[in-house]
């Protein structure tokens, strides 16, 4: 998967930004799920579950784009 890089990168330098970026990637995900868990444990499974489901719909509406019509 080499491409034609330009002379200030070498492959080495991206196969360790790969692998920065992959390792923030998890820690991301680790505080996402901790803070999920206690956002359940503070407030409880039903109102959680609405709020996700909600943020979820927003932010599926933010990032889908302007509904297309026929005319």
């Amino acid at each position: 998967m080499t491409k034609n890089l330009p002379g200030v990168y070498s492959q080495k330098d991206l196969d360790k930004a790969r692998t920065k970026g992959q390792l923030i990637g998890w820690v991301q995900g680790a505080v996402v799920g901790v803070t999920g868990m206690i956002l359940i444990g503070l407030v409880g499974w039903i109102p959680t579950i609405a709020i996700l489901g909600v943020g979820g719909f927003v932010l599926y509406k933010l990032l889908s784009g302007p509904a297309k019509t026929d005319e």
